[in-house]
């Protein structure tokens, strides 16, 4: 455990992560040829909607030796639709390696994912990459980076060039510079145009390791200076306690930097060991459980990851935390109670697979073919019963109807759909049976078409899409009583029903009540359980506009019968009659579902948001701040919020969020209801026609 190092890449889309990971590979001689994403030889970015689009959509794993240390590089998605795969793999490493781009800063979009890191307490290596692009700005992004985001963020590197003429780094702790000449690292002094800036950086390097350890303070301020075993003992220890960022320079493509990058995720990085124990809860209840990890240990892993495989079928990405698990053994799944047999252990090069016999604690491996094991699964030996907290995946709040493009082909959307989501857990599928629609509810626009998309490719099934239909319903502001009298005579037996009956509004929220008034028997009483059934229906199909009635007392207060031709199917006709006379002269109204829109964005674009709130008929219900976001929540129509998570990204690059839940339903504006009742009207006609 002590020679392994588990790494996560994380940043915003185009900064460089893929690169830098396939430069990782190359450096050390693990591949032979530096794949590259532009060409499609990427070994991270491999699957053929990456290569298409030249970005990655799906965590890929694969690892490199570095001094006698084994690294575990997860590089993950950077576009929000697909991060789902960030919040899978924070929980199973120990560091992350933070990405910014020196040709343009740190993004707005990067402080999103840098409070994740955060909340995750995740120690984390800041890489300046990219330092080789022509409008590479060294000290604009590091003051940039110091300036907005939370810890001590400090260069141990300073750049030799940049832009087209970065051609090294000079080492801050070993106060050598390092430069590359035809594609060789040579060491030399610090060159003398950069000795005044490498004396005051390294001051400042200096102040940040010392302030970790009160031994390195007092010897500080003695000596006023730190040996290098001193300044990398007080760079882990910040490290560690997530209070120190390090800032180290590369150019993935030409791969300056990378070699010192490794070595510092061996020298800086917590190792596996330092997870010395795992807490969970104990399977089937919420006692606390906490457990010694070790190789010697009980056997626990965690799965944080499904993927299909073209050629290998179903794999299972796993962290073991403690013991040594072997292929062919058997543990206990947490989320279902049952066994599950351990199938052949990998570990993984991009798509490559490596068979290992056993994998110990601290590592990260591949399993194939797990039948029961879902992510964020626990998987355990009896002698340790223990399930180690889920992952928390950010709530998908976009939504779109579907429906299967080949009628009869609703079986293999929802087979293949199941399917998928057991790869991608960050969406989900709503079925609606009154709204006769299916929801396809994912991150963004951009993740509902890849699903719908892959959904094609793998399983044959054309979807088509739709907005989604709104939940109205419809209710009553006044009293109406109304007479269905339903007679029909066909030559045989005939038909006859008649009520009347009286609506009235009811509390929101009270739903539908039925009183039967009926005195002296004009109605007899084994035909009351037709009306009230008839009354039902017709509410349930709606009257103005198609939607449910809801909030309503119908008392039927008197009729007539006829004693050889009725029957409860003629007064549950005489029902509907009088329903649908009565409520268009009791006041009727359409209902609105509202959600509580609670929205997160940097202070710079509250003005933005609040106003984008009103043009959407919200209410704002309050504020906040949240560090250095404001919090927002307000009331807004659920037929307003269509789309939104692609607005409100735009309205903030990138860094805007958003939950949603029901809050109450809210009488829609006179013009909104005009518009649903002539639809209703005209989808009618067409209908008849």
């Amino acid at each position: 455990m002590e020679k392994i190092r588990n790494m996560a890449l994380v940043s915003p889309h185009g900064a460089g992560k893929t690169s830098l990971a396939d430069a990782m590979l190359h450096v050390v001689g693990k591949v032979g040829r530096r794949g590259s994403v532009d060409d499609g030889s990427s070994v991270f970015d491999y699957q053929e909607d990456e290569i298409a689009r030249k970005q990655t959509i799906s965590a890929s794993l694969a690892w490199v030796e570095q001094a006698g240390v084994k690294i575990n590089i997860i590089d993950t998605p950077g576009v929000d639709d697909f991060r789902g795969d960030v919040y899978a793999s924070l929980p199973v490493v120990e560091g992350v390696l933070f990405l910014v781009k020196a040709d343009g800063g740190l993004e707005v979009a990067s402080e999103g994912l840098w409070r994740l890191i955060r909340e995750h307490r995740k120690p984390a290596i800041i890489v300046l990459n990219r330092m080789n692009k022509e409008h590479a700005n060294f000290a604009e992004a590091v003051s940039g980076m110091q300036a907005r985001l939370e810890g001590t963020a400090v260069p141990v590197q300073l750049p030799v060039g940049q832009g087209e003429d970065f051609r090294g780094v000079v080492d801050l702790i070993r106060q050598k510079a390092y430069v590359f000449e035809d594609g060789q690292r040579v060491e030399t002094d610090i060159p003398g145009d950069l000795a005044a800036a490498a004396a005051e950086a390294r001051e400042q390097l200096l102040n940040a390791a010392a302030e970790t350890d009160d031994e390195l303070v007092e010897k500080f301020l003695d000596e006023g200076t730190l040996s290098e075993e001193e300044i990398i003992r007080g760079l882990v220890s910040g490290v560690a306690a997530c209070t120190v960022y390090p800032i180290f320079l590369t150019a993935a493509d030409s791969e300056i930097g990378v070699a010192a990058l490794l070595q510092a995720v061996v020298d800086l990085m917590p190792a596996a060991s330092t997870v010395r124990q795992v807490q969970g809860t104990r399977p089937g209840g919420d006692e606390a459980v906490t457990l010694e990890a070790s190789p010697e240990g009980a056997k626990v892993a965690f799965a944080f990851k499904r993927q299909y495989e073209a050629q290998g079928g179903d794999v299972t990405w796993l962290r073991i935390f403690s013991g040594r698990i072997s292929s062919g053994e058997t543990l206990t799944n947490s989320a279902s109670g049952t066994t599950e047999r351990i199938g052949q252990l990998s570990v993984a090069t991009g798509k490559q697979r490596e068979k290992v016999d056993t994998a110990t604690a601290g590592d990260i491996v591949v399993a194939a073919k797990l039948k029961a094991t879902a992510t964020s699964s626990t998987l355990y030996d009896p002698s340790a019963a223990i399930v180690l907290p889920g992952i928390v995946f950010p709530v998908p709040t976009s939504s779109e109807a579907i429906f299967p493009a080949t009628a009869g082909d609703e079986d293999k959307m929802s087979t293949g759909l199941a399917k998928l989501r057991d790869e991608d857990p960050t969406f989900q599928i709503r079925h609606e049976a009154d709204l006769h629609q299916t929801l396809l509810i994912g991150q963004g626009e951009m993740h509902i078409a890849y699903i719908i998309e892959k959904l094609k490719r793998m399983f044959g099934v054309g979807v088509e899409r739709r907005r989604p239909r709104i939940a109205f319903r419809e209710t009553i502001k006044g009293t109406a009583e109304a007479q269905g009298r339903h007679k029909k005579q066909t030559g045989g037996r005939g038909q006859f029903g008649d009520v009347w009956l009286r609506i009235e509004p009811q509390p929101r929220g009270e739903g539908f009540e039925f009183v039967d008034g009926i005195v002296g028997g004009v109605v007899p009483g084994k035909f009351i359980p037709a009306v009230e059934k008839g009354v039902r229906e017709t509410l349930a199909q709606g009257v103005v506009a198609g939607y449910q009635m809801v909030d309503i007392k119908v008392t039927i207060y008197d009729g007539s019968y006829h004693s050889v031709d009725s029957s409860e199917n003629s007064f549950k006709v005489a029902a509907r009659l009088a329903i649908q006379k009565a409520v268009p002269e009791a006041r009727p109204i359409i209902l609105e579902p509202i959600m509580l829109v609670t929205i997160t964005v940097p202070q710079t674009y509250m003005g933005d948001v609040m106003g984008d709130i009103s043009t959407r008929r919200g209410q704002i219900q309050g504020s906040g701040s949240d560090g250095p976001y404001q919090v927002v929540r307000a009331h807004i129509p659920e037929a307003e919020l269509y789309q939104y998570a692609t607005v409100l990204r735009s309205m903030t690059q990138g860094t805007g969020t958003y939950t949603l839940e029901f809050s109450h339903y809210a009488e829609v504006p006179g013009d909104v209801q005009k518009r649903l009742v002539d639809e209703y009207q005209k989808s009618r006609t067409e209908g008849s026609d």
